[in-house]
């Protein structure tokens, strides 16, 4: 009987400490306030970012920083603090900018996606990597410069801002309509869109994001005759929808060169042989209809614009034809494609009888330059570890409510993060390594202060 009581206590202890090693892990200071942060749930829509600017505003008060809420009219919160110079100004200020909002967090979650757990060495949730980890390393900069006092020649921002996730229209966007002053004098913005690559644990290099394609979002709308599914309604809402953006999708896609893109290509391509090939005989390999070789996965979303259906909506019973149908349909637009050109190309395809609403647009924008002091700064930080390219992003991110401005910004993540974790980001189980977390912090921390100290 006693041994058997002994071996059942040693298959306790067992579990437990399997449990143990499965769920926790020791945080530092900066991951325990991204777990909090993780808790928070500003998944957009709503967003919520008043819960986050309450919990950034309070870790920043008790930093001696005082942070200002601004409040856009349909009630979504965003954040700014500034830690002033504290020697001889050099230059403009440097703004930290991320977002707070989140999508939301969908089906197939190995964890509960805003309970900011531990596991496997990793910290889940929703905004792990997009990019509420970004926001505590810039907030950890902040804070370690208050407190060091040492040499500040520029003014340090801290800029959390709502709605990125739908556009920015609540967030970046109204805050440089609302108030501009905010912004006077920054010369460089510090955001996400940074596209590091590591492979088996080998930094391979840098990816700053210096430019990024445009949003096109639009509605679509049909409207017919209401009434009984028995009926015969071939011009139904619905069927009118399903045909316009049947042809819609199955244009046959256009190919084509954008500067940025072989900009890409050539910085790149001094660390990838394959790739220098390809930019030195792209005209060759790009033609209208498609590449005439095949060329790396991933690429494709360079040379075109891209469109997505991403919404249906329509009736709510089976046995009932609805009077209205709508789409939600998501273009990104290479830099050189003219938005109206295009847009004149989709309504074409649609049909008449179909209506178009714009719902975000932007304005073409230069190219952040991938020179000059500040860059100059920031390679010297980062080259030790690995080359530093600049990169052309396929997604769009708030950088170009800034570059629309002639305010420069470049996409910087401090952390290097393997394919796949990366998978999480806008799906199921998003989570960031530890260890990833914690060098990035402390890599956040040495940029931020050679950048305001730079002359």
């Amino acid at each position: 009987m006693r041994t058997r009581r002994a071996l059942l206590s040693l298959l306790l202890l067992a579990f437990l400490a399997g449990a143990a090693a499965h769920s926790a892990h020791p945080l530092s200071p900066a991951a325990g306030r991204l777990a909090a942060y993780l808790r928070l749930d500003t998944t957009n829509p709503p967003g919520n970012e008043g819960l986050a600017a309450a919990y950034l505003a309070g870790e920043l008060v008790r930093g001696g920083i005082v942070a200002e809420r601004h409040v856009s009219p349909e009630g979504r919160v965003s954040l700014v603090a500034r830690l002033p110079a504290n020697a001889a100004p050099r230059g403009g200020a440097i703004a930290l900018l991320h977002h707070m909002d989140v999508v939301p967090a969908g089906e197939g979650w190995s964890v509960a996606p805003f309970a900011g757990e531990v596991r496997d060495g990793m910290l889940w949730g929703r905004g792990a990597l997009d990019c509420k980890s970004l926001g505590l390393a810039h907030l950890e900069a902040l804070l370690e410069l208050a407190r060091s006092g040492a040499p500040r020649h520029r003014d340090l921002l801290f800029v959390a801002v709502a709605d990125e996730e739908a556009g920015g229209l609540q967030g970046a966007a109204w805050l440089w309509e609302a108030h501009p002053e905010l912004f006077a004098g920054v010369d460089l913005v510090l955001n996400e869109g940074g596209a590091n690559r590591a492979v088996l644990g080998r930094s391979l290099f840098w990816g700053i994001e210096v430019a990024q394609k445009r949003p096109l979002w639009l509605e679509v709308i049909a409207r017919g005759r209401p009434g009984h599914a028995a009926g015969i309604q071939l011009g139904s809402a619905v069927h009118r929808l399903v045909a316009g953006l049947a042809r819609l999708v199955e244009r046959p896609p256009v190919w084509k060169i954008d500067p940025a893109a072989r900009a890409y290509l050539a910085a790149v391509g001094r660390l990838d042989p394959n790739l220098g090939r390809l930019e030195a005989d792209l005209e060759a390999v790009i033609a209208p209809e498609g590449p005439r070789r095949a060329i790396p996965p991933g690429l494709p979303s360079l040379f075109l614009d891209s469109l997505q259906v991403t919404v249906l909506a329509a009736g709510e019973k089976q046995n009932s034809i609805p009077a209205e149908a709508r789409a939600l349909v998501d273009i990104r637009l290479l830099p050189s494609t003219d938005t109206e050109v295009y847009l004149a190309e989709v309504k074409a395809a649609l049909g008449p009888d179909l209506e178009t609403r714009v719902l975000l647009a932007a304005p073409p924008s230069a190219p952040t330059p991938a020179s000059g002091p500040l860059w100059d700064r920031l390679v010297a930080e980062l080259r030790d570890e690995a080359p530093v390219v600049p990169v052309f992003l396929a997604g769009v991110t708030d950088s170009r409510y800034f570059r629309e401005r002639g305010v420069a910004a470049f996409g910087f993540s401090p952390f290097f993060v393997e394919a796949e974790p990366m998978r999480g980001v806008h799906g199921p189980d998003e989570r960031i390594p530890l260890a990833a977390f914690d060098r990035g912090v402390e890599r956040m921390k040495r940029v931020v202060r050679a950048l305001v100290s730079a002359p």
